[in-house]
């Protein structure tokens, strides 16, 4: 009788914990799961807010604007920006950013892209936790420095200094002379956390060169072209070849159709001065719109090649509408 009872008592407290894990497990789970759709919900919130900036900012001119967001670590991709499992896919986006913008504060700056005339807005999204590090005594260096906004966390050196770890998440060197050598008090970051980007050529067009830590040491992961100040900030602002080499041809899209609609313009002012003194005006329409359809032909994908045919034919064509400015004809652009 007595081993009977005892069984029983064992019997419920096993039953006991059992039941009571069981209840834990439950309101455990309950919990997190109201703790992931809580966390998914401001990470929805928070990309929708980014969504709007992006928006706004993109259509604003020459703008540059620090911008309080609720912390957050927004991953930009070719098309798509992402915080944790919520992102957004666009179509067709010109975004210039680090991979990964961390932090509490955006800083966005927007440029007009002209080849002369506009094509699209450029629109440039960092972190002021994010360092950038500018090494260079040319007037390249000095003019890129100057168009970075001044609300960065950024360097200015005219030769390699001894470079120190200051707890960023992420530093970014902008080379303009020779690639320097690899830090050594940046060795033991993440390979991910520091890269590089080595500038060839002027304010009009050159080639930039992308470098990933690897170790102690540069790695080059391969080179890209740009065309103008904007598309050069572009490569500054991307810390990827493949973001940057996205954003290039989504720019050069926007250019084919711009030029198509400035193609069929000049044909409509050649149709029209064809007397008096409109004939002048005709032969400047014609020599454009020989411009303009090299502009065309090499808009239709992003390449050094076509870089130098549109950075040749635009100073052509920026010539012929100055002509017809003189001699008082309806502007080309």
């Amino acid at each position: 009788m007595i081993n009977k009872k005892a069984f029983e008592i064992q019997f419920n407290w096993i039953f006991v914990l059992v039941a009571g894990a069981a209840i834990i497990l439950f309101f455990t789970v309950v919990v997190i799961k109201q703790k992931n759709v809580s966390e998914t919900s401001t990470k929805a919130t928070v990309l929708k807010s980014v969504e709007a900036i992006i928006t706004g900012a993109g259509v604003s001119t020459d703008t540059t604007n620090r911008i309080g967001i609720p912390s957050s670590d927004i991953n930009v991709d070719c098309g798509r920006v992402s915080i944790g499992e919520v992102s957004k896919q666009y179509q067709n986006l010109i975004l210039f950013a680090p991979s990964l913008i961390k932090g509490d504060k955006l800083i966005t700056q927007t440029l007009a892209f002209s080849t002369p005339y506009r094509a699209t807005n450029l629109l440039y999204i960092t972190s002021p936790q994010l360092r950038y590090i500018i090494i260079g005594n040319s007037e390249i260096a000095k003019y890129i420095n100057k168009s970075m906004p001044a609300e960065l966390k950024k360097e200015f050196y005219k030769s390699a200094p001894e470079i120190k770890n200051s707890n960023n998440y992420r530093i970014r060197f902008v080379l303009f002379d020779n690639i320097i050598a690899f830090p050594k008090a940046l060795e033991k970051l993440p390979d991910s956390d520091v890269t590089a980007v080595k500038i060839n050529g002027d304010n009009e067009k050159g080639t930039a060169e992308f470098y990933q830590k690897q170790g102690s040491s540069w790695t080059l992961k391969d080179t890209s072209s740009y065309i103008g100040k904007q598309s050069l900030l572009g490569a500054i602002y991307s810390d990827t070849f493949e973001a940057y080499e996205c954003n290039m041809q989504n720019v050069f899209s926007r250019l084919n159709l711009v030029t198509k609609i400035y193609v069929e313009r000049t044909k409509r002012l050649m149709e029209g001065a064809v007397t008096g003194s409109q004939i002048r005006c005709n032969q400047f329409y014609s020599n454009a719109l020989t411009q303009l359809n090299s502009i065309l032909a090499a808009s239709s994908g992003f390449s050094r090649e076509n870089i130098n045919v549109i950075a040749a034919s635009a100073n052509s064509l920026a010539g012929e509408n100055k002509n017809a400015q003189i001699y008082s004809c309806t502007l080309i652009y």
